[in-house]
Parts: C-alpha cells; structure tokens; sequence
C-alpha cells in the first residue's frame, strides 16, 4: 500500500505524464486555480515553429522536449524548466509545443524546423528531453542529425525509448505500475502506428552505426522506474558504440519523480546540478 507521501507524489506526476487521462485531476486542478498552469498555448503548425525561440541571441540554446505520454500538450512547468537551464548555462532556449495525440511521423515533421533553426543559428546546442520527450529527442537526432548536424549534449530524464513496450523485464510492482504501464501500452500503439519496429518511434531499435554519432549523453533514470530496463538497454548500446554516456540512478524515485521535483521548488534537481554546466 502506498503511503500518503507517495500518492501525492504521483499526483503531481500525473499532472505532468498523464493529465489528459480522466480521474486524476486534482493536482491539476489545484495548480489551475492558483494560477501557476497558463492556459496560454503555442501554436502547433511548422511554420511558425521558429517563433517559439527566445529572440535575445545567445552562444548556445537549450531545446527541452517535455513529458506526457505523446498525449499531453506542455504546461507552465516545461517552460519553466526549459528557462531554468537555460539561464544556468548562459543559453536561449526553446520548449516546443509538439504536436500530441497524434503519430510520430507528423510529431518528427514538426521538430525538423525547430531542430534546424536551432543547430544553425547557435555555436552551441544541448537537447533535453522527458519520458516522451527523451524518446522524441533521440529519434529528432535520428531523423535529423546527419542533415544539420547533432547536439553538442544530449540529457534523458526517465526516458521512455520503446514504444512497443515489449520488454519482458519491464515488472510492475505497484498499482499504479500496472495502471501506467496500460496507458503507455495504449499510447505507445497510437504513437507508433503499430509499427512496433521503427526507430523513429521507438528509438532503443536503432543499430550501432547509428548511434555512433551520437554526442556526449547524459541519462537520469529513477531507481523504481519501470521504464528503467528499456534505459539501461539503450545506456548499454550507446557505450558499444563508442559514445561517452553517464548512467544516473535517482535513488528511490519512480518513473518522472525528477522533473517533479523540479516542480515542487522550480529548482534544477540536485541530481542533474553537476552535469548543468559548461565546464
């Protein structure tokens, strides 16, 4: 049985991962009501994908992709987040409103202009991504990363990389294990088209050669996160490929507990402090 502490817990998380589901509101709603969740949305079309940037140049800008399943347009908390280390490393920063319940091919068609803008208009350019969000990140340096050029850092918080969910050693060891991993299964089909084989979608498919270009990888993973076996797959294959990747294990945490920390105190978790940074 959970204890209080964890339920709200995993309130709060729901409002990030999973807060178009019905029944678990009432984090969502209490944020509402105080007035820390804008009701104000980007637009979602390509061509204006290039707005979204921050206008002041800087050397470098931050592209975080945020959670929520592929079901879950970005709250005032991604973009919080999104300005939070960007002005840790003296960047701009972006926090695209990606199209959501949709499949990956119309999902990746948006990034190509954000992905492009940022990778020739800045020296420098770190991709963070989110649950959804990590699995969006790598397959945007998948589809395009040869075309423009790949990040200079990459950094994946509670990655989810397989959509097909086939992993036999994914265990649930919780209600709320069972009931997420039903929804990702439901949301993982819609996003992938029921290709359960595309990297494109499921980004822990793709083949050492691959990845070998991939840049210098940063991986914060919960220690209960029941997506942490597909993480520990790719983290594996990154280092056969010869890229230099770290493995951080958040002690205790469930999937996405790390960016609610963040959250709760609008502060870089102090996990993820020592690897924001330019040195």
């Amino acid at each position: 049985m959970l204890s209080n502490k964890k339920y709200l817990l995993f309130g709060i998380l729901i409002l990030v991962l999973m807060s178009a589901a019905g029944g678990v509101w009432y984090y969502h709603e209490m944020a509402k009501k105080e007035g820390r969740i804008s009701s104000a949305q980007n637009a979602q079309q390509k061509e204006h994908a290039s707005e979204e940037m921050t206008t002041e140049k800087a050397e470098g800008i931050v592209i975080f992709l945020h959670s929520g399943g592929f079901v879950v347009e970005k709250n005032n908390y991604h973009e919080l987040f999104g300005a939070a280390v960007g002005k840790e490393l003296g960047f701009d920063y972006v926090v695209p409103d990606y199209p959501v319940n949709t499949t990956y091919e119309e999902t990746l068609y948006y990034m190509e202009e954000i992905y492009k803008n940022a990778r020739e208009q800045y020296d420098k350019m770190w991709l963070i991504g989110c649950s959804a969000g990590a699995n969006l990140s790598v397959a945007s340096m998948l589809k395009y990363g040869d075309t423009y050029g790949m990040p200079d850092k990459l950094i994946l918080m509670s990655p989810w990389l397989d959509t097909s969910m086939e992993n036999p050693d994914i265990v649930c060891v919780s209600d709320f294990d069972k009931e997420f991993y039903e929804s990702l299964v439901q949301w993982g089909q819609n996003y992938n088209g029921g290709d359960n084989e595309t990297m494109y979608a499921s980004p822990l498919k793709a083949k050492k050669t691959q990845l070998k270009k991939f840049p210098e990888t940063i991986m914060f993973v919960g220690e209960i996160d029941i997506l942490r076996f597909d993480a520990e797959k790719f983290s594996e294959k990154l280092k056969a490929a010869g890229v230099d990747c770290t493995y951080v294990t958040a002690q205790g945490k469930n999937h996405g507990e790390i960016f609610t920390e963040f959250a709760g105190n609008l502060q870089i978790p102090e996990i993820m402090k020592p690897y924001i940074s330019l040195e």
